[in-house]
């Protein structure tokens, strides 16, 4: 079943389109990715389903309300955070953490201090005077406190470091286990990779592939510098988009690493460097058809 369904949403400025007949569906209970380059239309879709802006043409609905028509039970039931993040500068964390959580149906003024308290924020700084970093921890507190069967996170682990964008991708799996669906739109492919069920790909307002992440093919991008001339290895039948740039070489191989170790040693490779490139091998290939 479909929490968020799609139809055919145009959204035209003019002569440029923003959204060109973009069609795609949600499943109840997943973790959702949503990809694309800066200008595929990602931002427009999701102000769409708000009701925050009203589509050209084309039909969209969130746990069975129209986005336009009513779009504030749509809100009822979503929680939303936007990829730049606006607070009241001159209020302290925890004034902000209580005012979200008043004004939203379903927000936990409880819930959203204690995830604060697991991203080790600081809510007594008033905003004007937090990190970047800090605002966005402030933001993501308020928006996964509410119970609501939809979230939508635009770019959450952003100004982020790792140990925290760990931190964070735990909490979106916890809401989840609790029966929220979420939207998850990332430019970091390895993000997709770990948390996300399905993904649609974006380019020009349309939604070009939809993806199950499981089903995605392991590949892996090969980087090392060359002991003994490769020409011979660059058209082997397991490796792929070979390439020499300058003093090392650099391919990609299918499949598990596994399969490959014994390939590697018989390279012959100094400073061998390996990265996991399945979802960005597709993504890639959508980019650049």
């Amino acid at each position: 079943m479909a929490i968020v369904s799609v139809k055919n949403l145009t959204k035209r400025y003019g002569e440029f389109l923003a959204l060109n007949g973009c069609s795609l569906e949600v499943p109840q209970g997943s973790i959702f990715g949503l990809l694309g380059p800066n200008g595929a239309g990602k931002t427009t879709l999701i102000r769409s389903l708000l009701g925050y802006i009203k589509p050209t043409s084309g039909v969209a609905t969130i746990d069975g309300f129209d986005c336009i028509t009513e779009s504030l039970k749509v809100r009822e039931r979503t929680s939303y955070l936007p990829a730049e993040t606006k607070l009241f500068r001159t209020m302290r964390g925890i004034d902000c953490i209580e005012f979200f959580s008043s004004i939203h149906p379903r927000g936990d003024f409880q819930r959203a201090k204690s995830i604060a308290e697991r991203l080790q924020l600081d809510w007594s700084r008033r905003v004007a005077f937090m990190s970047t970093g800090m605002r966005q921890k402030l933001a993501i507190s308020c928006v996964l406190s509410c119970s609501t069967s939809l979230i939508i996170l635009d770019e959450p682990t952003a100004n982020l470091d790792p140990n925290v964008r760990a931190e964070i991708l735990v909490l979106v799996k916890e809401a989840q286990s609790k029966g929220a669906t979420i939207v998850f739109c990332s430019h970091v492919l390895s993000e997709i990779e770990e948390i996300c069920d399905r993904a649609a790909i974006l380019r020009r307002g349309e939604a070009v592939e939809t993806i199950d992440i499981k089903s995605v093919k392991p590949v892996h991008r090969v980087r090392g510098t060359p002991t003994v001339s490769m020409r011979a290895w660059s058209s082997h039948n397991t490796v792929r988009r070979f390439v020499e740039r300058g003093d090392y070489v650099e391919f990609e191989l299918d499949g598990d690493m596994g399969d490959h170790l014994e390939l590697l040693q018989t390279m012959k490779l100094g400073n061998i460097v390996v990265e996991s490139v399945g979802l960005r091998t597709l993504y890639d290939r959508i980019h650049t058809a």
